[in-house]
């Protein structure tokens, strides 16, 4: 019988871990910005709301995107963001800009997001406890795929090829 094959192509092994690793930096890199981001006043260049569903849950029934830019210490900065929310602002005429609070890491500053993504009372319990145990689940997930986390295999005895002898019939055969 063939032995079965259980190992991942490489390409679809570098896929699934840059996916995780990209999962784990952005809730990390929420969590951080929300503990230790300074907040800037930026500009919204660009914004579109999608309507996705009508009938979904709250804060999932549009997808958001918005262009922004914001300076820090005379240099300018820009992002992107898309996100599910309820939100649904007019869309931006050609030239018009919104203003929002931006987060950011003082020290790098090419890490933000708006104010509103990375707010724990914004975000709430259930989100802060998402962008906490989606790290450890990317953790796993990529320990998994390495193969860093394996299943012990039991150590078989070797069976002999010759069947064991039984006794009694050798005592019995003795007596003939």
């Amino acid at each position: 019988m063939a032995k079965k094959n259980d190992k991942i192509p490489i390409v679809i092994r570098i896929l699934i871990c840059a996916v995780l690793l990209f999962a784990a930096y952005n809730s990390l890199s929420t969590l951080a910005l929300g503990l230790w981001g300074d907040t800037v006043m930026g500009t919204i260049d660009s914004y579109d709301s999608r309507l996705d569903n009508t009938n979904a849950g709250e804060n999932r029934s549009r997808t958001v995107s918005k262009g922004y830019y914001f300076n820090v210490n005379g240099k300018e900065y820009k992002g992107y963001v898309i996100y599910l929310s309820d939100e649904s602002w007019p869309q931006l005429d050609e030239g018009e800009t919104r203003t929002e609070r931006i987060r950011y890491f003082s020290f790098f500053p090419y890490i933000n997001k708006p104010s509103m993504l990375a707010d724990f009372d914004e975000m709430g319990v259930r989100g802060l406890l998402y962008h906490v145990f989606v790290p450890v689940g990317c953790l796993f997930l990529f320990f998994l795929v390495t193969g860093r986390l394996k299943r012990k295999k039991k150590k078989r005895a070797k069976k002999s090829s010759q069947p064991k002898k039984d006794i009694d019939s050798q005592i019995i055969n003795s007596k003939e």
